[in-house]
């Protein structure tokens, strides 16, 4: 049986259907009987939905300039703003 301290090392790949079998099998026996780390790993699942979603769009230029970024360069990063 699997703690509480083991899950959120495993979560990711859990949440990805990565790793072995066995491992994710017993994430799935802890999940049922514990339900703190099904709390953790459903907000894990809303932040990795969250942040899918916000790299589909573009970003607004204002927001770009509230962070300290410029326009992203050719390769998609952004360039910090010269001073």
């Amino acid at each position: 049986m699997w703690t509480c301290r083991e899950v959120p090392d495993v979560a990711s790949d859990y949440i990805s259907r990565e790793g072995s079998k066995r491992t994710r099998l017993m994430v799935a026996i802890h999940l049922a009987q514990c339900s703190n780390c099904r709390t953790y790993v459903n907000g894990l699942k809303i932040a990795r939905s969250i942040a899918a979603e916000s790299l589909r769009g573009s970003v607004p230029t204002a927001l770009l300039h509230k962070l300290g970024l410029n326009t992203p360069d050719r390769g998609g990063s952004f360039k910090e703003p010269n001073e």
